[in-house]
């Protein structure tokens, strides 16, 4: 592919390829600068302190005209609410591609700062996995976050089999080294949407949709509260299965180098992305991995048992790491049978039991690099 084909395929796919000049019009519609004091569209912090205020908050906003999506305080005795990304914003900004993480940044501007000691161990603990030296201090990082910053989640990825429409999470990047509460719903939300172990998402966060048809730009649409706490609804249901497919068209379209000189950056599993795998006997299983360990994530039981609330019996489970293979079997059954791409340390390999979940760790023999492939 040329540079430009890449970048279409890409857009095509929901990634969005933002423009310089976006952010700073968004800040000046936001301000007032480009409408007008008396225009000036409502932010997202006053959104969510009207909701506060107003019985039952579910519909405070509905006077505001424009795109809605959903916001999910960490509090459970709080009510998921829709919030609206104003008309005015949409209006001046055009075809901006995806206005929300920007909109919502300035929510995330809380003032509370970042806990050293976690900035420690967090630092530590790359270090120790990955042999990358972080040069950044903590309050290097508090500078750079203090006007908010904001990580962006996906949960299904826009496709041609869901119309092309996303859905992500907006959440504080640095909210766990903030020490904010875990949001359980969010994290219940990710797991129906085929990630397991479940993401943690630490503080409130913002649900919203997007839509990015082939050869245009990338857009927010509305996404309601009936949307994502009904476990029916059509994305939702589709959403493992739109996942997996997601990962493994992006795995054969990356395979070897864009262009002729252009060394291919995207690799599987890395920067946190767990793979998502379909064995031949219908068992799903995902992996992650840096440059010394690689972690595969296994279900243990079936979805019906695992909704019971069974959980899976330790003294059945039976795992046997070899140099190039990984063989995993419960009550005598056969669940797993990985036949590694290089060699593992055999001593340096661990597995853990989380009610019907098995997640595996095994450190690298030949650490220092990243494979491009589990098998």
């Amino acid at each position: 592919m040329t540079m430009l084909e890449r970048e279409q395929w890409l857009i095509d796919r929901g990634i969005q390829i933002e423009k310089s000049d976006d952010a700073s019009k968004l800040h000046r519609a936001i301000s007032g600068t480009v409408l007008g004091d008396d225009d000036r569209p409502m932010t997202i912090v006053e959104q969510v302190n009207l909701l506060s205020v107003i019985k039952g908050g579910s519909s405070s906003n509905s006077r505001i005209q424009g795109v809605k999506f959903v916001f999910v305080p960490h509090d459970t005795s709080k009510p998921i609410s829709e919030v609206t990304l104003p008309s005015p914003l949409v209006e001046v900004l055009g075809p901006a591609g995806d206005i929300l993480p920007t909109y919502v940044r300035s929510y995330f501007a809380d003032g509370n700062t970042i806990d050293e000691r976690l900035f420690r161990e967090q630092v530590g603990r790359q270090k120790l996995m990955c042999d990358k030296p972080i040069e950044l201090s903590s309050n290097a990082i508090m500078n750079a976050t203090s006007s908010g910053s904001v990580e962006t989640f996906p949960l299904v990825r826009p496709s041609s089999t869901n119309n092309h429409q996303g859905v992500y999470i907006y959440l504080d990047e640095v909210g766990m080294l903030k020490k904010l509460p875990l949001n359980i719903r969010a994290s219940k939300i990710a797991g129906q949407c085929g990630y397991h172990p479940q993401p943690k998402f630490y503080g409130d966060v913002f649900i919203g949709r997007v839509e990015a048809k082939p050869s245009h730009y990338m857009y927010n649409i509305d996404l309601q509260v009936k949307d994502v706490v009904d476990a029916k609804s059509e994305w939702l249901v589709n959403a493992p299965r739109e996942n997996l497919e997601w990962t493994q068209a992006l795995n054969q379209a990356t395979k070897g180098n864009f262009g002729t000189n252009t060394k291919n950056e995207i690799n599987d599993g890395t920067d946190g992305i767990p793979v998502h795998v379909q064995q031949d006997n219908g068992r799903f299983f995902s992996w992650l991995q840096c440059q010394n360990e690689i972690e595969v994530t296994l279900p243990l039981l079936s979805d019906a048992d695992a909704k019971e609330g069974k959980i899976a019996i330790k003294s059945l489970m039976n795992v046997i790491f070899l140099r190039k293979k990984i063989t995993v079997k419960y009550n005598k059954n056969l669940l797993l049978e990985l036949n590694l791409y290089e060699e593992i340390d055999v001593d340096g390999c661990t597995w853990t039991l989380d009610k019907d979940m098995l997640v595996i760790t095994c450190e690298k023999y030949d650490g220092g690099k990243i494979w491009p492939r589990l098998e």
